[in-house]
Order: C-alpha cells, then structure tokens, then sequence
C-alpha cells in the first residue's frame, strides 16, 4: 500500500473527526478545534463514533480500534503536525496485517517533504523531526 495513499487515510480520518466534533458542540468552521476544546476545558470526550482524548497540543482519537494522533495547536500556517511514530502507529492499527520498515516508511516521507506535499516543523532553526501538512493537501491526492 502506498505512503500516499495512508496519508491521505489519515487526513480522512481527521477531517471526518472533525467534521463530526464541530457539528457535536456546534463550532464554527472558521474556529479552531482544539483552541475551542482548550477553552471549554475538555479533556476527553465522545463524539459519534470517535472517542478523544486531548493532550498538549492535539488529540488521540479512537475509533473501531483505529489510534490517531495529531498536533493542531494553532502555531503556525500549517493545520496538521505528527510525527513518525503517531502516524505509523495510525497504519498499525488500521491495518494490523501490515509490516512496516521504519527506513522505507521513512524514505517515503522525505520524499514527500522533497515533493512539498509534507514539510519539517522548524522553529528558531531546530528541525524537530515533526510533519505538518495542511487539509486542501487532501485537494492532492
């Protein structure tokens, strides 16, 4: 299965959360979700089908078994930042027959950011080893 296929399963599965979140407590689509969770002062929750859990910046979502996490703490242009372990371990659990080689999931993600569908979290010059992507990157694929 290819790269570009499970991230644009991943941000599915985000958009679709979201979707469900907003219409749940009624946010408006130009407000930021976990700036409206913070605010409200929730920690975990469900909604729909989906059950969160807020934490530091994002979410862990769960849905059928399936873990996704995610940063979206408005900290800059971009919507959505994981890292390597968040997103392999959303393919993990969504597809448990998969056997993934850390090196060539790896090499695929770079590849990505070369091909600018991804990019690093940089801040004050520190590569944090961190993707970002934004949701009209789903317009893409």
């Amino acid at each position: 299965m290819s790269t570009n296929k499970l991230l644009k399963e991943y941000l599915t599965f985000i958009v679709d959360f979201h979707n469900v979140i907003r219409k749940e407590y009624n946010i408006s689509n130009n407000e930021n979700i976990w700036s409206y969770i913070i605010e409200k002062e929730l920690e975990k929750g469900t909604v729909g089908v989906y059950n969160y859990i807020r934490h530091g910046s994002g979410f862990t979502v769960e849905k059928n078994e399936v873990i996704c996490e995610y940063d979206i703490a408005p900290l800059n242009e971009y919507d959505i930042k994981f890292s390597f372990w968040k997103f392999k371990n959303f393919i993990e659990t969504n597809y448990k027959q998969i056997i993934i080689e850390d090196s060539l999931l790896k090499k695929d993600l770079s590849d990505m950011i070369t091909a600018n569908i991804l990019s690093w979290l940089i801040t004050d010059g520190i590569n944090w080893n961190i993707y970002q992507i934004n949701f009209t990157a789903l317009e893409s694929f």
